[in-house]
């Protein structure tokens, strides 16, 4: 399962140019397919189900991620 490295705010990556290259080279996923590779806390997924319409699905290689409020949640 992949597991979160962190997020757009504290980027992960190093540089502002690879979070970029993984941001705009992702594809984009169903809430399904990343639950299915993602370990996500509960309280996560619950919101992921009550506010369907807030999130976005995203993967780029082996990196997975999430937007919700304007924030990428990362997972690898």
């Amino acid at each position: 399962m992949k597991q979160p490295i962190g997020t757009c705010i504290d980027n992960p990556f190093g540089s502002r140019e690879r979070l970029e290259k993984i941001m705009t080279g992702a594809k984009k996923i169903s809430r399904k397919e990343f639950l299915e590779v993602c370990d996500v806390p509960s309280e996560i997924v619950i919101e992921m189900k009550e506010y369907y319409d807030d999130f976005e699905y995203y993967k780029n290689g082996d990196i997975y991620f999430y937007i919700w409020s304007a924030i990428e949640h990362f997972y690898q």
